[in-house]
């Protein structure tokens, strides 16, 4: 019986490996409260609630690690750090990330953590991007990664942060997230566009492009363009405060008129 009840609990499967879980989250459990407390005390309560319930120890590990990641991202002023961050996004952003394993997803929620915090204690402003950020796949992070870092960033007259259209091959594309296969790839690009973090050939701005494969070629082709949302969710997961066009340090070039 004792057999069978331990099996129950150990929904995530994570018994054969659980001491050494267990050891990484007690040693990582004080620096890690310390540091929450000073942006959310609200937040670092429920972690300390979650450190006496053993059979979440596999979220906690995660939860640990991402404010681990985050404290490398913050501002200290004389190794004090006066900023806060909103509880709901907080909560948002360990809900969702405890349930992550994945390094380069962690490193996201991290810097979406780090971005949260600010002198204005009412700022929820990141929630939509938490919200964003839980439903990537690891595949898709990449992806929104590459584009963000390779697409030329540009901004209007206006201040609207817009990206330049590229094109990747197959091969430089499956490198990029590590698989070859095409239909796991088409679906990652097809659930990117119809959450509008691929520009749509639908939805012009400033000379959009579809997004994805194009059948029927001879080459096979992916057309890349992170939507303005994107590029903003890129910048927040980063760790930065500030807008897109000042990450990017950009600045409106007014075009040539033709004579």
């Amino acid at each position: 019986m004792k057999k069978e009840n331990s099996t129950l609990t150990d929904i995530l499967g994570i018994a054969p490996y659980g001491e050494a879980i267990k050891i990484s989250v007690e040693k990582g459990f004080d620096g890690a409260q310390a540091l929450l407390s000073r942006v959310c005390l609200p937040a670092a309560e429920e972690l300390g609630l979650m450190f006496q319930d053993k059979v979440r120890y596999w979220r906690l590990n995660n939860i640990i690690r991402i404010i681990q990641k985050s404290g490398n991202l913050f501002d200290f002023d004389n190794e004090k750090l006066k900023l806060t961050a909103h509880p709901r996004v907080v909560k948002e952003i360990l809900d969702n990330g405890s349930w992550c394993d994945d390094d380069g997803l962690q490193d996201m929620w991290a810097g979406l953590i780090a971005s949260s915090c600010n002198q204005q204690a009412g700022d929820d402003s990141n929630l939509p991007f938490a919200n964003t950020l839980k439903s990537l796949t690891s595949r898709q992070a990449k992806i929104l990664k590459f584009i963000c870092e390779s697409c030329e960033i540009k901004v209007d007259k206006n201040d609207f942060v817009f990206a330049e259209h590229i094109e990747i091959g197959l091969e430089e594309l499956s490198a990029v997230v590590d698989t070859k296969d095409i239909h796991v790839l088409d679906t990652e690009l097809d659930y990117l566009r119809s959450n509008e973090l691929l520009m749509n050939d639908d939805v012009p701005l400033i000379g959009g492009h579809g997004a994805g494969f194009v059948f029927g070629q001879d080459k096979v082709v992916a057309h890349l363009e992170p939507s303005p949302f994107a590029i903003a969710l890129y910048v927040k997961s980063q760790g930065y405060k500030g807008s897109p066009k000042e990450f990017y340090n950009l600045t409106y070039i007014e075009p040539e008129k033709e004579t």
